[in-house]
């Protein structure tokens, strides 16, 4: 994925950073499916992409002071 990305011009630290991030995604989709097969994979892979987008949007909480 990270060279596909390469070719069409994406940098190699942004390249890598997608690439690992998206394994990473499929990673912890593959274990929700195994745990609630009833999902289809693609259905897990979809909802750990969106949980990502929701958490880069979403401010982090602000610390107890």
């Amino acid at each position: 994925m990270a060279e596909a990305l390469r070719q069409r011009g994406v940098s190699d630290g942004l390249a890598d950073l997608a690439a690992r991030t998206g394994w990473a995604a499929y990673q912890h989709a593959v274990q929700a499916w195994i745990a609630d097969p009833a999902q289809s994979l693609d259905a897990h892979l979809l909802r750990a992409f969106d949980e990502l987008r929701a958490l880069s949007a979403t401010p982090p909480p602000k610390a107890p002071s």
